[in-house]
């Protein structure tokens, strides 16, 4: 797993760098260029995805339900199974769009929130009250308000994706410019989750701004907006908040001292530059 991590973080980080638009850059000469390393990650990738897929069809699925062998079962309208490709492309879409994506998320919450004490002991109540002491159960999600809340304000404040592209359909008016039907807009998630007039005091953490409040699309789309925002949002946000009360269930965390956060463009994400160091330490029971 650790390898088929690095791999997909190679090409994470390919996948934005500008000169992988120019044809003449798409060169391999045996793996010394950039865009050979690319293609040799690429290979090594497929190599482990249908490796695992043969190893799955040998033992079987039945009885089994994590996401390879319920693909595999899957059947279209025809009754025809997924081929081999299929399920490597869906394979590779989960683990790069639905992977990355929310670990890098996870991180920024727990940035958050360790280093706001009122919060953290908001939500340690909150767990408290819904959640006992045992295990976070489905049933528990629904009502953990403030947790919903904390992570939706953290998406406020650190968007992953920094801009989302929709092909304009007809025509309009932007300021003073002109777009035409056809061309690619791409509204800025970070600057629209800092607009003063939908969130005063916008670089504050607050996450009673999302406490029963019914907030506008427009303000606030950390997966895209409209029928094409991102088809994994709710299980995104269904995961974020079962992994973060998970966490403060069951260790006590703090920041570790002395770290300061840096920012920078990972793949297609904005992470903190050297993951998040924290200090860790078992909950007694």
């Amino acid at each position: 797993m650790v390898r088929l991590r690095d791999l997909l973080t190679e090409l994470l980080a390919f996948s934005t760098n500008p000169l992988a638009l120019l044809p003449w850059f798409r060169v391999e000469l045996g793996g010394f260029t950039p865009w050979g390393r690319l293609m040799r990650a690429s290979r090594a990738v497929d190599e482990m995805l249908f490796a695992e897929i043969r190893r799955r069809r040998e033992v079987g699925t039945t009885g089994r339900t994590d996401i390879l062998s319920m693909l595999i079962e899957a059947r279209d309208e025809d009754d025809r199974p997924m081929s081999d490709v299929e399920l490597r492309d869906e394979m590779f879409t989960l683990l790069v769009a639905g992977h990355e994506t929310t670990a890098t998320s996870l991180c920024w919450v727990f940035h958050r929130i360790l280093r706001r004490p009122d919060v953290l002991e908001k939500l340690r109540a909150e767990l408290a009250r819904v959640v006992g002491t045992g295990p976070v159960r489905p049933e528990h999600v629904p009502a953990l308000e403030y947790l919903d809340a904390t992570i939706k304000e953290t998406l406020r404040l650190n968007p992953i994706i920094p801009i989302v592209g929709r092909r304009l359909r007809t025509a309009m008016r932007l300021g003073n410019v002109d777009l035409p039907a056809g061309v690619i807009a791409a509204p800025c998630i970070y600057l629209t989750h800092r607009r003063p007039d939908a969130w005063p005091d916008p670089e504050r953490f607050d996450p009673d701004r999302f406490v029963g409040q019914r907030v506008s699309p427009y303000a606030f789309f950390p997966f895209g907006g409209g029928i094409r925002r991102c088809l994994g949002m709710a299980f995104a946000l269904y995961e974020m908040r079962v992994v973060t009360a998970e966490v403060l269930q069951r260790v006590v965390l703090r920041a570790a001292p002395g770290y300061q956060v840096r920012v920078v463009r990972r793949g297609i994400t904005f992470a903190p530059s050297d993951g998040l160091p924290v200090l860790a330490e078992k909950r007694a029971a």
